[in-house]
């Protein structure tokens, strides 16, 4: 099997007994540069729509180290091309290590290792972030959960009765709606509690 640009599994069929890896390299490499020029429309919509969407952009001071920049970098890349679980993970990735670096630097290593959940009741508590943006973040705490935690069923909180309930057609059309979410939070989060560097022209 061959992952395409978008990460959707392309099955390749070939007899076992008669396996030519050349040809099914070829037959992957062909099928990948197809998708590549079939969704590149699209790519250049979600490039140009994630650019705005955080316009004006500087020099950020990440609390979060090396995590928060593999993840913002990664967060970027993953909706330009459609991987929108990724993005939601992604986002709450960069909050939740950018909170912990936080705390780390205060002396506070017990909450910094602690759940998403008790991080941001803590960074609201230390009024590290506002009324208003713990709010959101636990929005995206709540959008997240169906993605990492299993649900059996219907039960609320499962992936499947999100879709239901929001009359979503797919599974895909839920998480493009949740990574757009994840991104506005994030924004929110990065204009009031990143630092960010504006080099002089």
């Amino acid at each position: 099997m061959i992952l395409d640009t978008l990460g959707f599994i392309t099955l390749i069929s070939f007899n076992e007994d008669n396996m030519d890896y050349e040809e099914i390299k070829r037959q992957g490499i062909s099928d990948f540069i197809d998708d590549e020029k079939k969704t590149r429309p699209d790519r250049i919509v979600r490039f140009v729509e994630l650019n705005e969407l955080f316009s004006p952009q500087g020099d950020m001071l990440l609390t979060g180290g090396l995590q928060s920049d593999l993840a913002f970098h990664e967060l970027g890349n993953s909706y330009v091309n459609g991987n929108y679980m990724a993005v939601v993970l992604l986002c709450q990735a960069f909050i939740e290590h950018s909170l912990s670096g936080e705390f780390i630097m205060r002396g506070h290593n017990t909450i910094a290792e602690s759940s998403f959940k008790k991080i941001l009741e803590s960074a609201k508590s230390f009024e590290i972030i506002s009324e208003a943006l713990f709010e959101q973040l636990e929005v995206l705490r709540k959008i997240r959960n169906p993605y990492v935690h299993a649900k059996a069923g219907l039960k609320n909180g499962s992936l499947v009765k999100k879709m239901i309930d929001g009359r979503f057609e797919s599974a895909e059309d839920l998480a493009q709606s949740d990574a757009l979410k994840s991104l506005e939070i994030l924004r929110s989060f990065v204009h009031q509690n990143v630092v960010t560097f504006f080099p002089q022209p």
